[in-house]
């Protein structure tokens, strides 16, 4: 048996070689195509790609072994292409094909034949609803809605998703198109476009169905919504809710929809959530030849008490500072902002002074304009303990941190698009008194195909007033030198130095930096960036003082979390007592 069944195998692979290639032979699509060529003539600009894209014979993916097979294909694609004309708005045109036998190469061509006709413009706009409801927009004028008469399916399909969200913000929250067509005159080149809908009946908002929580308090969830209840129903109050929702932090699933209308024409909000782990540990390591080695760890306990209050720990160790920092965030839905409280010890020890400072303090935040701007007060109780040249201080404040910050930027390590500005006034008193203040900035523009080339810069001004340099602790002065400042500086060195060669600091600074970043691979960057800043002791920032200047480059690798950086600096006026370079490591872009 086993024998016979070996002997009928053979007969059969035999007999097919001798009809097509081979029994055991597939030809890859490389080699498909091989015996013939397909081109498209005729196609009107812009849509011959489009029409090369979805045709089975250019793609040849498929082996076509006789001319029958390649006659079916090829009208297989002639149905294809009077699909895609009528989608393109060409309502009279026609797609045909010619076999030229094989040339000298061997190969058979097919030649598309493409007679487009005239491009139809859409003249009238006719909208039908399947369903009877009172105060719906029964015409594009009347939801307001522009129309510019180009008849392909992409803007007829825009026009009904338009049409759709008018009812939708109308008071339509089960609002469906059912289906469009066109009516093509092929005389007058001219076509109607006819929209079939169907509304449901006109609603109010009731109150949020909450689904889903563990930890969270509904009455929070509540007091997130963003409309009245028994007012017109409207879905763009639900996608800012939905944003509300997310902006916490506190799910990992949200959905946000409207519920069955009710005989009293009210609709539920159905909200299901997924609430996402409570707790979060992370770290992050760092290095530069001015700050030593550097690393950081947090801990976060999201929702502690069911309102979305979030606690955090943060330490952070390099050779110049230690710090310890802990802060505690509770949202406020009816202010639209937060309130926060938060302690932190720091211990620095630098060239320039040794110190030891306690902050506490408390506030509120309000988020503007889509929460891209952000006020800011508090009120904060410090202490320190500043040794300077064998002479130890003890300072007391309280202070008023006031401030105000825009920022639209699209990622925290590595943004791409947007911008961030902000400005900060903060008067103290007690050991003295005197206001610090300062402004700063930060974008980016991006050159050629996918942001191939990137321009990024960044400055900040800073001053204080009502103090002398004298009168300043060297904790309060301002500096500029190290891997946040001026690169290519030791820590705190660009600026004035004492006999000593340590930093002295000052009342007012400037510093900024330009940045030219080119993607060689799809994960790697290569930098190239100057800096520059000045230290005085003036009150304002004066632009005639000295200005210190850093170049370099750098790599930038990125990942799932952020950029890997590392840059090596330079100083463009090396003294006696500046290093020769300076390597900086870290996670995320400089600015």
């Amino acid at each position: 048996m086993l024998r016979h069944k070996r002997r009928f195998f053979g007969h059969f692979c035999a007999r097919a070689v001798s009809v097509a290639v081979g029994c055991a032979l597939v030809l890859s699509p490389a080699h498909a195509a091989d015996t013939y060529d397909a081109t498209i003539e005729g196609a009107p600009n812009g849509l011959k790609d489009k029409l090369e894209l979805i045709s089975e014979l250019i793609e040849g993916a498929r082996e076509y072994p006789t001319a029958a097979a390649l006659r079916r294909a090829a009208r297989r694609d002639i149905e294809t292409f009077n699909g895609a004309l009528q989608a393109a708005g060409y309502y009279a045109g026609k797609a045909s094909f010619d076999l030229v036998p094989p040339d000298d190469d061997g190969k058979t061509r097919v030649v598309f034949q493409i007679e487009p006709g005239p491009a139809f413009q859409i003249s009238e706009y006719e909208v039908l609803f399947e369903d009877e409801a009172e105060g719906r927009p029964r015409s594009f004028d009347e939801a307001g809605i522009e129309t510019k008469g180009a008849a392909d399916g992409a803007a007829l399909r825009a026009h009904q998703q338009s049409f759709l969200s008018v009812l939708w913000q109308s008071g339509f929250p089960s609002a469906e198109a059912i289906g469009r067509r066109s009516i093509a005159n092929l005389e007058t080149g001219a076509a109607s476009a006819v929209f079939v809908f169907r509304s449901g009946p006109k609603a109010k908002f009731g109150p949020p169905q909450i689904e889903g929580l563990q930890k969270t308090d509904a009455s929070f969830i509540r007091r997130l919504k963003t409309w009245e209840e028994g007012e017109e129903f409207d879905r763009s109050k639900l996608t800012a809710y939905y944003d509300k929702l997310r902006e916490t932090n506190l799910f990992s699933t949200i959905d946000v929809a409207p519920g069955t209308i009710g005989d009293d024409g009210v609709t539920p909000v159905v909200v299901t959530l997924e609430e996402r782990k409570q707790r979060t540990i992370g770290a992050g390591l760092s290095f530069s030849t001015s700050e030593g080695p550097g690393a950081r760890i947090y801990f976060e306990n999201r929702n502690i008490f069911g309102h979305g209050e979030n606690a955090r720990i943060e330490i952070k160790g390099s050779e110049v500072e230690q710090s310890i920092t802990g802060n505690v965030t509770r949202p406020l839905p009816r202010f639209g902002g937060h309130a926060f409280g938060s302690a932190a010890f720091s211990n620095e020890t630098t060239d320039a002074f040794k110190a030891r400072t306690f902050v506490v303090s408390a506030g509120l935040s309000k988020r503007w304009l889509e929460n891209k701007l952000e006020t800011r007060g508090a009120l904060a109780l410090e202490t320190s303990s500043v040794r300077e040249d064998g002479i130890e201080e003890r300072n007391y404040y309280v202070s008023l941190p006031l401030s105000v910050i825009w920022n639209n930027e699209d990622d925290l390590l590595n943004p791409s698009s947007g911008f961030r500005a902000s400005w900060s006034v903060t008067p103290y008193t007690g050991s003295d008194t005197f206001t610090q203040s300062e402004i700063s900035g930060r974008g980016r523009v991006h050159v050629g195909a996918d942001e191939l080339i990137t321009f990024a810069a960044r400055g900040s001004l800073a001053a204080t007033l009502g103090s002398t340099l004298d009168d300043l602790p060297r904790n309060k002065r301002f500096y500029a030198g190290g891997g946040g400042s001026v690169r290519g500086y030791g820590f705190q060195e660009a600026g004035p130095l004492d006999a000593d060669n340590d930093p002295i600091g000052g009342l007012s600074r400037i510093d900024g930096a330009f940045e030219t970043r080119v993607k060689v691979m799809e994960n790697l960057q290569i930098a190239a960036f100057v800096d520059a800043g000045s230290v005085s002791a003036s009150n304002l920032p004066d632009f005639s003082d000295e200005f210190f200047f850093g170049y370099g480059g750098g790599v930038r690798y990125i990942t799932p979390i952020g950029p890997i950086r590392a840059d090596v600096a330079f100083p463009f006026d090396k003294r006696e007592s500046d290093r020769g370079f300076q390597i900086y490591i870290a996670l995320g872009q400089p600015f």
